[in-house]
């Protein structure tokens, strides 16, 4: 059993689920049980004046979006809790399974806070399954997330390799500070142009194998070219002996 502290800015942040689920739904944590410390969540009685939730669904490339509901006596009475859009006038019953990434979302004329997400710490091997095209992902063990030399075998994998980044497979880390993306792609082996690949780089440094990590408590895209086949990254139990 351990827990993640996680500081959220005004605005959007990418968030991840290192986590099983103590309780919820098989391996996916229930929506209402994600965040430990609800006193720390920003209610409202619509989408865009409280916290949300926006989960990515990779088979139809859009959002399933959830936010925090305030209690009122004649309109919610069952709040503060988590609602889906669409449904908002019961508490959600949904799921989001373990090694997911979310969009974590907070009004901008709110305050910044802190979140904790708690759980069991996965031993075992976890297999992420990739489609083409965008997927939200995180690690599935609360640490960070080494891209080169790590806990994924990318080529034995089958990670999408290529000379640029629109042709191979991409990681995207969102900075809620700037506001932007740091982008990674998978760099093919080129005898004269990259003899260190296949191998991830980061975009704006693209010819030396990066040495960065993706932070516990952080998600990431993971896009895939959309002339790919889908595919499984297997990511190895750092509490493997």
């Amino acid at each position: 059993m351990g827990y993640q502290t996680i500081e959220i800015k005004p605005g959007f942040n990418m968030i991840a689920l290192n986590f099983r689920p103590v309780v919820g739904t098989g391996d996916s944590f229930a929506v209402t049980n994600l965040i430990a410390n609800s006193e720390a969540l920003v209610p409202g009685s619509v989408a865009g004046s409280s916290d949300q939730i926006q989960v990515w669904d990779p088979s139809t490339s859009s959002f399933t979006v959830y936010f925090y509901r305030a209690y009122n006596a004649n309109r919610f009475p069952a709040g503060p809790a988590w609602v889906k859009v669409g449904a908002t006038t019961t508490v959600t019953t949904d799921s989001i399974p373990h090694g997911a990434g979310v969009w974590f979302a907070r009004p901008t004329t709110a305050q910044a806070g802190s979140i904790y997400v708690s759980g069991l710490v996965n031993a075992a091997p976890y297999t992420h399954d990739i489609a083409a095209g965008f997927n939200m992902i995180s690690s599935a063990f609360p640490t960070d997330l080494k891209l080169n030399n790590g806990p994924i075998d990318w080529a034995t994998c089958g990670a999408v390799s290529g000379s640029a980044a629109g042709s191979s497979d991409q990681i995207q880390v969102w900075d809620n500070e700037s506001n932007s993306f740091t982008v990674y792609f998978y760099r093919a082996y080129n005898a004269n142009r990259f003899p260190a690949g296949p191998a991830w780089v980061k975009v704006g440094a693209t010819t030396t194998a990066t040495t960065d990590s993706i932070p516990a408590g952080k998600g990431f895209w993971y896009a895939r070219p959309t002339t790919s086949e889908d595919g499984e990254l297997i990511e190895k139990s750092p509490l493997a002996k």
